[in-house]
């Protein structure tokens, strides 16, 4: 029952964020900020974000100070590499995680973590 639920609110979150995905087609990523990346990529729809407008998604867990943390996802040393192989391939480095693969460019993949490691 539990799975069921966690497995609708991600697929409402993935159709949500598809629509968002084509508006910044065609913008390198330095020209649009990281909050709008994020949105992009749908990262509001399941984490609360300090300094993204709309981000109070409950699915996930806050990223409110994610940068301070000794581990990601309870297992996974809080390293700058490790961080943005999260936010690229949660799936690769935690199989069965309820984080989907969202096709985070390796350059948003940086531009996120930093800005979550400066706790915003």
């Amino acid at each position: 029952m539990k799975l069921s639920i966690v497995l609708l609110l991600l697929s409402g979150a993935m159709l949500a964020c598809s629509a968002c995905s084509h508006s910044f087609a065609g913008s390198p990523a330095a020209e649009r900020s990281v909050p709008d990346a994020m949105r992009q990529y749908g990262c509001p729809a399941c984490h609360v974000i300090p300094g993204v407008p709309g981000a109070r998604g409950q699915v996930g867990p806050s990223l409110a100070g994610v940068g301070q943390r000794s581990y990601l996802a309870g297992t996974l040393p809080n390293t700058p590499d490790t961080f943005e192989s999260w936010i690229m391939h949660p799936q690769h480095l935690r199989p069965g995680t309820a984080m989907p693969e969202m096709g985070v460019t390796p350059v948003d993949a940086r531009r996120i973590m930093e800005f979550l490691e400066r706790g915003r």
